[in-house]
């Protein structure tokens, strides 16, 4: 209990911060649905958050759980905040930028745990303004070396391309997001950063902003022996309204499906993404 305690100390100043520097400017067009939303309106909601390059701005807040980490089976909580940030760059391209901020709490040696700061990754994708039935978009990833700690952190910077393709015929969203990182500086002691992340997912909207789906998130290490991770995630989600504000709240889980030794066996997941419809 008082790890959880110490964890959630370290979240809550970083995503009340976030929350409250949101500008006024994008609330104030930002109005959340009046009292009797229909449902087909919190299904359209839901398919904008399920594309990660819409014009919906959003705010997901995602809480991950590994299970059955190292020879103790101890567990590793992960909390990612990850800003998605629409803009039109001219009448004809839209860029894209998505950050994900990881405050990390793993097990550590001698019963420790090391809590902190991960290292950032945040992406620029290009995108067609409008698109036909297939919806992509292209652009550079970054990884920051802002970890407050060494081992949650490889203190390299990074670089690469990232790009992703999607398609939603009728309640069907699918798709497939790519990226891969080089280092390029950093602590000539850290070992260098050569990693492809893939993330194939799927959701099915059942109406009413309630969707099921499934996705892989799978990190490819090349400098490892074993080089993939990749936790294979089932999930449930409901847009909802939270005051005024719409709310998408997703419950996901699943087997780790591959990793190397002493990684987890399985992942759970809770998020929250507060929506901006404009």
């Amino acid at each position: 209990m008082n790890r959880l305690v110490e964890f959630w100390r370290l979240v809550a100043p970083v995503v009340v911060a976030l929350v409250a520097a949101w500008p006024a400017t994008v609330l104030a067009q930002s109005p959340g649905p009046g009292p009797s939303a229909p449902g087909d309106q919190a299904t359209e909601l839901a398919k904008q958050q399920q594309n990660p390059i819409s014009s919906l701005i959003s705010v997901p807040l995602q809480g991950n759980w590994d299970f059955g980490l190292g020879d103790r089976d101890a567990t590793g909580t992960i909390f990612n905040v990850q800003p998605v940030m629409p803009f039109g760059l001219s009448p004809g391209t839209n860029i894209i930028l998505r950050v994900i901020l990881p405050l990390v709490s793993q097990p550590g040696r001698d019963d420790a745990r090391v809590n902190g700061l991960g290292d950032v990754v945040a992406t620029a994708f290009f995108s067609p303004a409008k698109s036909g039935g297939i919806t992509w978009g292209v652009g550079p990833v970054f990884l920051l070396p802002t970890a407050t700690n060494n081992a949650l952190g490889g203190e390299k910077f990074g670089i690469g391309p990232s790009a992703v393709v999607l398609t939603q015929p009728g309640p069907w969203t699918a798709g497939l997001l790519f990226n891969h990182l080089w280092s390029t500086s950093g602590a000539d002691d850290r070992e260098d950063v050569n990693t492809t992340f893939l993330q194939p997912f799927v959701n099915y909207n059942l109406g009413g902003g309630l969707a099921v789906g499934a996705s892989m998130e799978a990190t490819g290490n090349w400098n490892a022996d074993e080089h993939w991770t990749a936790p294979l995630l089932f999930s449930v989600s409901k847009v909802a309204r939270l005051g005024q504000r719409p709310v998408n709240f997703v419950v996901a889980a699943g087997p780790t499906v591959a990793s190397p030794a002493g990684g987890a066996n399985w992942r759970f997941r809770f998020m929250a993404v507060l929506l901006y419809p404009r």
